[in-house]
């Protein structure tokens, strides 16, 4: 009777032994897939902050060839860097060089932030599977798993990193974009009073 006791006990901890086996490994499974989903999430979010940084640099030069464009163009001509002259056109030009040299030293740090971001970080990826099953032999399917999701969650931690630097320096281009580009415009509409003034 002990004897079927004690069988009995055994038993008990066999089986609660594989359920809780089981459910170790269903849980690492799930935990698997979350990380294989996070770990593409945040490739693909390093490449939008790449893609955004791209536009910046687009709108940037399409400005500031249009400025180039204009200056070189017979407006130019509308300075009058004598205040005898025109008292109301040397108050303009120097407006108009105030804000172009404003607006090139913005245009300045704006492409430096975008440089900064463009900057190559090296990007822990998942290490070779061949490699981490060699040095795992000894670890069962669970403990394997484990290795696994350390090695995933290292990966999407750098990578984390690596977005949020980028994201910050495109922060820095999104603040003072707006200013750039207001700088810009107003120097253009001071050149066409100029003009109109003549």
């Amino acid at each position: 009777m002990i004897q079927n006791s004690l069988n009995r006990l055994v038993n008990r901890k066999k089986m609660n032994s594989n359920t809780d086996d089981c459910e170790w490994e269903a849980k690492y499974d799930i935990s698997i897939s979350i990380l294989k989903e996070e770990y593409l999430q945040c490739i693909q979010r390093i490449r939008n902050v790449d893609e955004k940084a791209n536009k910046y640099i687009l709108v940037i030069s399409i400005v500031a060839t249009g400025l180039f464009v204009v200056l070189s163009s017979s407006a130019a001509d509308s300075l009058v860097f004598d205040h005898l002259n025109s008292i109301v056109g040397f108050l303009l030009t120097l407006l108009f060089v105030a804000t172009s040299l404003l607006s090139l030293i913005l245009g300045i740090l704006i492409f430096k932030y975008l440089l900064d971001c463009f900057e190559l970080v090296e990007s822990k990826k998942i290490n070779n599977i061949e490699e981490l099953l060699r040095n795992t032999v000894e670890l069962d399917a669970n403990k394997y798993k484990g290795v696994l999701i350390t090695v995933y969650q290292a990966s999407i931690n750098s990578m984390n990193q690596t977005v949020i630097n980028k994201q910050n320096h495109i922060r820095k281009v999104s603040n003072k974009i707006r200013c750039f580009i207001s700088l810009l415009f107003t120097s253009l509409l001071i050149l066409i009073i100029l003009k109109i003034i003549g």
